[in-house]
Formats: C-alpha cells, sequence, structure tokens
C-alpha cells in the first residue's frame, strides 16, 4: 500500500522513506521531469539560480540537488563559483555525478558546514519531503552568510475558477497516472500528490521562514501560482 505524506510517525521513518523513493526512480527521474512538467521545470530552476547569485563569488550549497539540474543552473550564472550538491538518495546523486554534479549524501536537517559559510542555500520541490521544516530553515539560516539568501522553489495549489480546477485535475489524477506508467512505480507518484495537498499555503510557508531568522522573505509565484520560488534573506 502507498503511504501518503502524513502516515510517518517520526522523522527517520519520513528520511528512509523518500530516500528510499528517489533512489528507485532515479535512473527515470529526468524523462518524468520533463514530461510531467512540459520542460517548464528548466526555466524555474533558471530563475532560482539567478535570484540566488549574489556578488557570484560562493559558495552555494543545493539540497536535496538529486540529478543537479539546479547546481547546474547556478555553475551557469556564477561561473568558478563552488556548488555543492547534498541529497538522501545515493542512486540520485550517482547519475547527477555523471553531469559533472560534485555532491555528498546527506540531510538537508543537518547540514555539513560551519556557521556563515555559503552565500546562497537554494533547493527545487524539496520543502514538502523534509521531514521538519522548521530545522531545515534554522540550518539553512545558520550556515549562511550574512546576507546570504535562501532560494526556495516549491509547488502550490494555484487558486482560479478555470485554472484551479485544471490544474487539480491534472496533479490529481492524470500526472499520477503518467509517473506510474513512465516509472512503473506507483508509491511515488501517489506520495507526490499527496505532499502537493498537504503543503503548507505560501504565506505559511513564508512565515516560518521569518521564525527561523530571516529578515527578509519575497514571494514569487509562477505560473498562476501553480509554482511559488521562496528568496528569504539572512
Amino acid at each position: 500500500m502507498a503511504r501518503g505524506a502524513s502516515q510517518f510517525e517520526t522523522k527517520t521513518q519520513k528520511e528512509t522513506h523518500v530516500r528510499q523513493m528517489f533512489d528507485a526512480i532515479a535512473p527515470r527521474y529526468d524523462l518524468l521531469n520533463r514530461v510531467i512538467a512540459g520542460n517548464m521545470d528548466q526555466r524555474w530552476r533558471r530563475k532560482a539560480a539567478r535570484a540566488a547569485r549574489g556578488s557570484g563569488e560562493g559558495p552555494y550549497l543545493d539540497v536535496g540537488a538529486g540529478t543537479g539540474d539546479l547546481s547546474r543552473a547556478l555553475e551557469r550564472v556564477a561561473p568558478g563559483a563552488r556548488v555543492v550538491g547534498l541529497d538522501l538518495a545515493r542512486q540520485m546523486l550517482v547519475v547527477g555525478r555523471r553531469k559533472g554534479l560534485q555532491a555528498v549524501q546527506g540531510s538537508g536537517l543537518a547540514l555539513p558546514a560551519r556557521e556563515g559559510t555559503f552565500e546562497a542555500i537554494t533547493n527545487a520541490f524539496v520543502l514538502r519531503n523534509l521531514a521538519d521544516l522548521d530545522a531545515f530553515f534554522r540550518e539553512a539560516h545558520r550556515a549562511l552568510r550574512p546576507g546570504g539568501r535562501l532560494v526556495s522553489l516549491e509547488i502550490s495549489r494555484p487558486r482560479g475558477r478555470i485554472f484551479g480546477p485544471l490544474y487539480r485535475l491534472y496533479f490529481f489524477h492524470l500526472m499520477p497516472r503518467i509517473g506510474r506508467a513512465l516509472s512503473g512505480d506507483r508509491q511515488a507518484y501517489d506520495y507526490l500528490a499527496d505532499s502537493v495537498a498537504r503543503v503548507a499555503e505560501p504565506e505559511a510557508l513564508a512565515e516560518q521562514m521569518r521564525r527561523a531568522g530571516f529578515a527578509a522573505v519575497e514571494v514569487r509565484r509562477l505560473m498562476r501560482g501553480a509554482v511559488v520560488l521562496f528568496v528569504a534573506t539572512k
């Protein structure tokens, strides 16, 4: 039976589930992203990379780096800067390293870095998979330099009399079927739809970032609010 996003009793249990799930779909993850998002996910990652670029000197940390698409976008906007990926799923990193990703396996709840290390910390479609968002935001704040940025892309639930229902039809009914057909993994795409249904509203996520110590949080809605870009400054 597929496990929904709310059915975890401990942080360790959720992290184990997420790691195993992404390990299983890693070989076809890039194809699935392109098909499901109509290749728009690359455009959103480029926007996130540009938002993260400060002086351009780095270093940058990409949490939940997966196969490295956002890390590569960072490398393009900040040539010569050091970009490091971090991910729970070893098989995702195996695919990413084939693209030249420099990465380590680890948890976003315990970043392997000293205080004030990074110019920016990024993540793309990761927040809803983290076992403790408050802990992650505190860790990101700790590991950023003064003035550094936490840049997060996340899926949301758009409103609107026409687009809202169309989005729900696609994301909660059609998308899981496409994902299952391409990946052969029913559990992963049932979990994905469930996690999006339960993700906090953008304003609530922004408030969590402020409580973690971020001085300013900008919320940018993309694709009529189906995707949200958060830029939180320490």
